[in-house]
């Protein structure tokens, strides 16, 4: 079932963003379910269509349209965690920048992305995830690939890199990991447990350390993908990263929005540098776009939508 498709109705729509005000304790619900309406349902609207489109079109124009249809998908989510937005000009800003020119020998898994003061990302991270961003940080396309379980097998088998460690599951809520895990991290049960409970997104960790084996239980099962050390496949196996530095607190949605602005900005305006990587496939770089592509494809749709109907927000 597409889910989409009970906001083509203005009275669903009106009725959804109400019940989320009034949830969010605002003194205008009436008016802002009637004021954002329409404009919610042309921003879900867009960003299908983008995201359609991308399906369809030649993968040198794909991250463009994927960047867009993410954008205006995001910006649908915003009004019903913010009824005033856009409150002004800054926030409709990208909220990223990266390099004009590339420089001499350019490798993508090398390059970076650097977070603004205003613009569309920290003002996602802020409303959707109750997260500060900090300006002028920077994030490499390798370690923000690394947070996806879905490239962990082009880690492996295009670098010889092994990101994560597998667990188990023990029931719903519990996972077992090798406890030589915390050697490798060079903390205690204790200290680890601390830093899951950091997290927010899991509910309440607790960590055991028993005949070598480290036990992870939460309150309630973690969602899909969160912003926490744990992260799951898509086959809901638990994975821990194998080297902690390479562990980011950020949510999926998060690291897409960062990638594909990476990736758009590339293709509109590196177009030499993208075409010849296209065509003469002398590049093992290509590999890892076109997986992204595809987990973007398959999966963004669904986050926005888990997003919405289930208030889940730090998916």
């Amino acid at each position: 079932m597409n889910r989409f498709s009970f906001f083509e109705s203005a009275s669903f729509t009106r009725s959804f963003l109400a019940s989320h005000y009034d949830k969010n304790g605002s003194s205008t619900v009436s008016s802002d379910s009637y004021k954002n309406c329409y404009s919610f349902m042309y921003h879900l609207q867009h960003g299908q269509l983008y995201f359609n489109q991308a399906r369809l079109a030649p993968f040198a124009i794909k991250p463009m349209l994927l960047f867009y249809g993410l954008s205006q998908l995001l910006k649908a989510c915003l009004l019903v965690n913010d009824p005033s937005y856009p409150a002004n000009s800054s926030v409709l800003a990208h909220g990223l920048s990266t390099r004009k020119r590339k420089k001499q020998g350019y490798l993508f898994l090398h390059d970076e992305v650097k977070t603004q003061r205003d613009g569309l990302y920290p003002h996602m991270l802020e409303k959707m995830f109750h997260m500060k961003q900090l300006p002028d940080k920077k994030y490499s396309m390798t370690l923000l690939l690394k947070q996806l379980p879905e490239l962990r097998e082009s880690f492996l088998l295009l670098k010889n890199e092994e990101v994560f460690i597998e667990g188990k599951r023990k029931g719903t809520h519990t996972f077992t990991f090798n406890a030589s895990l915390l050697d490798r991290y060079h903390m205690t049960g204790e200290r680890f447990e601390h830093i899951l409970r950091e997290s927010k997104f899991l509910h309440t960790p607790t960590v055991k350390e028993e005949r070598q084996t480290i036990y992870i239980q939460c309150k309630n099962e973690p969602l899909h993908s969160t912003a926490s050390p744990l992260r799951f496949h898509l086959n809901r196996q638990p994975l821990l990263h194998k080297y902690r530095s390479d562990c980011l607190y950020l949510p999926e949605l998060a690291l897409f929005y960062l990638i594909l602005y990476n990736l758009s900005m590339i293709c509109r305006y590196e177009t030499e540098w993208w075409g010849e990587r296209l065509h003469t496939m002398d590049c093992d770089e290509i590999p890892f776009i076109k997986q992204f592509l595809q987990l973007v494809e398959d999966q963004a749709e669904e986050r926005i939508l888990q997003a919405l109907f289930e208030n889940k927000c730090y998916l």
